[in-house]
């Protein structure tokens, strides 16, 4: 993640440790699912732009990871997904 983030011109070397991120407890499986698929998306058009998440790859993380509550966690993988799309997109 800190290699994506430096390409668009943050400066200096990747603070390791301290870049991580603290997650709330109730954010834990759906990071963990998020970092799975993140790579499976969806693009249109010959220049491959994406435009989403695959939720079949989604559904399969879920299920892998014995997701409970399928549904909040699906929110939460997609509400992430679209920040980073439109942070890039900026």
């Amino acid at each position: 993640m800190w290699q994506e983030r430096n390409q668009r011109g943050v400066e200096g070397n990747p603070p390791c440790i301290s870049c991580r991120v603290d997650l709330l407890p109730e954010n834990e499986e759906a990071a963990q699912v998020y970092m799975a698929v993140r790579g499976q998306v969806i693009t249109r058009g010959m220049e491959g732009v994406i435009v989403d998440i695959s939720i079949p790859a989604i559904e399969s993380a879920m299920r892998i990871f014995n997701v409970q509550d399928q549904a909040d966690c699906l929110q939460k993988i997609r509400r992430t997904f679209y920040h980073f799309l439109k942070e890039d997109g900026e």
